[in-house]
């Protein structure tokens, strides 16, 4: 099971995945943070680790990240995937605590590195930046527990399908119409760990979407033939 997606002889017109409000505009997010650098971080490089004090907020400018949150068991659960517009470490760095979760690359990534004083500095200056970072920690909260509804209301095909719907605009932001190409970044016992059901059960679902003809593997790749039918049963 892939989690990098790229478009793939297909159409696609402009619109948030289905549900979603759009973030702030990258573009000017990456202006008021002077992201003139960007760095490209490999897959699977860590880039803070749970518990550590926060010194840097990060801006993912392409890419996938997974948080990772390790208990005193030590059980490690994959808490949420963060795509290109959010700001890792912000939350933890207004709250004055650590960071709550590890943060790692699951596909290459490009990150502007924001160290805080540069991040306080335009929040006291400019109120607009403010209002968005407002508004990608408002809506961390609110879709977080739309999530925590939908583990215990949708049933495990439709949570695949939302995952794999998301998925496939992770790059721009796109509503896809032609076939999608993912290639592999998460094992299937990670997906099965954010969709909160069994890797048997995970592997059974895939084995309906093929069955189905919406989806195919093809040497190494998942490719999405009709990405909107994805929705089309319980």
């Amino acid at each position: 099971m892939g989690i990098h997606a790229s478009l793939h002889n297909g159409e696609n017109n402009s619109g948030a995945p289905p549900g979603e409000a759009s973030l702030p505009c990258l573009g000017h997010l990456k202006k008021l943070l002077n992201c003139k650098t960007l760095r490209v971080i490999p897959p699977q490089h860590q880039i803070f680790s749970q518990n550590e004090s926060p010194h840097t907020v990060y801006l993912i400018c392409s890419g996938l990240v997974k948080l990772v949150r390790t208990e005193s068991d030590g059980k490690a659960v994959i808490v949420g995937l963060r795509r290109a517009g959010w700001l890792l470490g912000a939350s933890a760095l207004l709250l004055g605590m650590p960071y709550a979760a590890t943060a790692e690359t699951v596909t290459r990534s490009k990150l502007c590195f924001v160290p805080i004083e540069q991040l306080k500095q335009v929040m006291d200056t400019n109120a607009q930046f403010s209002k968005w970072i407002s508004m990608i920690l408002s809506r961390e909260v609110y879709f977080g527990l739309i999530n925590i509804s939908e583990k215990c209301s949708l049933s495990g095909r439709q949570r695949l399908g939302k995952f794999l719907w998301e998925l496939v605009q992770t790059e721009d932001g796109v509503a896809p119409k032609g076939p999608i190409k993912i290639q592999t970044g998460l094992m299937n016992w990670e997906v099965s760990q954010l969709l909160s059901i069994t890797p048997q059960y995970f592997s059974r679902l895939m084995r309906q979407l093929q069955d189905e003809g919406i989806v195919k593997r093809k040497e190494g790749w998942l490719i999405i033939h009709q990405p909107k039918r994805l929705f089309s049963r319980s």
